[in-house]
């Protein structure tokens, strides 16, 4: 990579994105909603772009320059709460992603990156199989997988590499919602009970570098309209996983498992190629959780004494 665009800049993955890559690159075309930091905190091949997502089509006219060789694409409205399965956000952002693939094909890019999730697997199968009942995520899964599907094929059309990153549950410095390790450790700050779901399925998540690493792997070397899945190789159950994370922040909360009940019809970890990314691209989620966790411990206390 030479040069580049990254919608979704201004959110938690776009940030840290842009902070790997400024320095290594010639020009980064950084496109987010409202930029609070200003080009200064960057370099000045950074170019911030102010634009909503709904008006994507209107970057060719923005970004003059057409030798521009990778378009990543993580803009994406609804990835928490019930915005998640309202159709009418994801489906909207399944048509941006879309538009996003033409956009790339004007501003000359040889290569799209459309960062999908984890969930799209869940509904993975053939239409005419039984109906899986739904989880909170299915919409989004669907909206994100539909967007992908299609993005190849306009990809296809138009003679442009397209590959996918499937990110794992993702968590770090940045991302201020209530996911998993965020809950735990501001339970543990607070001492207060956790109930949780049973917890018997397998479960994984990924510490913010090792996804920009995985999406950075997938940019350079991933095959063309190939997706692969972003997170750990050896994986352990929702509970082992738990546990771990209060061990790493020595927390002695009480744990209420089985407060609620397992997904009836839990992501099956069984059917996702997990070497897929090391072996085409060499890279492997390694980041040690406790490092992980740690930094993220730090950077919720150094927001909470903020709020003091």
């Amino acid at each position: 990579m030479r040069k580049i665009v990254i919608t979704g800049a201004t959110g938690f993955i776009g940030q840290h994105l842009i902070q790997k890559l400024y320095k290594e690159l010639e020009s980064i075309f950084a496109v987010g909603r409202t930029w609070r930091k200003k080009s200064t905190d960057f370099s000045n091949n950074v170019h911030l772009i102010s634009l909503d997502s709904k008006k994507i089509h209107c970057l060719p006219d923005i970004i003059e320059d057409r030798d521009i060789d990778t378009f990543i694409h993580l803009a994406w409205d609804g990835v928490s709460g019930n915005d998640k399965k309202d159709y009418r956000i994801q489906l909207s952002n399944c048509l941006l992603a879309c538009e996003a693939v033409e956009c790339a094909k004007q501003l000359g890019c040889k290569r799209f990156v459309f960062v999908g999730s984890v969930d799209e697997y869940e509904f993975n199968t053939l239409p005419d199989q039984p109906f899986i009942n739904s989880s909170h995520s299915k919409i989004y899964g669907v909206s994100k997988l539909a967007a992908e599907t299609i993005g190849k094929i306009l990809a296809k059309e138009n003679d442009i590499e397209y590959v996918s990153a499937l990110l794992a549950l993702t968590y770090g410095e940045g991302n201020s919602t209530n996911i998993l390790p965020n809950a735990i450790i501001r339970n543990s700050l607070a001492n207060s009970p956790m109930k949780l779901i049973k917890g018997e399925k397998y479960f994984d998540l990924i510490y913010i570098q090792e996804a920009i690493e995985g999406i950075c792997a997938i940019a350079e070397k991933g095959k063309d309209k190939e997706s692969y899945y972003v997170g750990h190789i050896e994986i352990d159950k929702f509970a082992g996983t738990v546990r771990k994370i209060c061990k790493v922040i020595d927390s002695k909360i009480d744990l209420q498992f089985g407060a609620y009940n397992d997904i009836d019809t839990p992501l099956d970890y069984s059917k996702i190629d997990r070497r897929k990314l090391l072996r085409d691209t060499g890279y492997e989620c390694n980041v040690p959780l406790e490092e992980g966790i740690r930094n993220t411990k730090l950077w919720i206390m150094d927001i909470e004494r903020s709020l003091k």
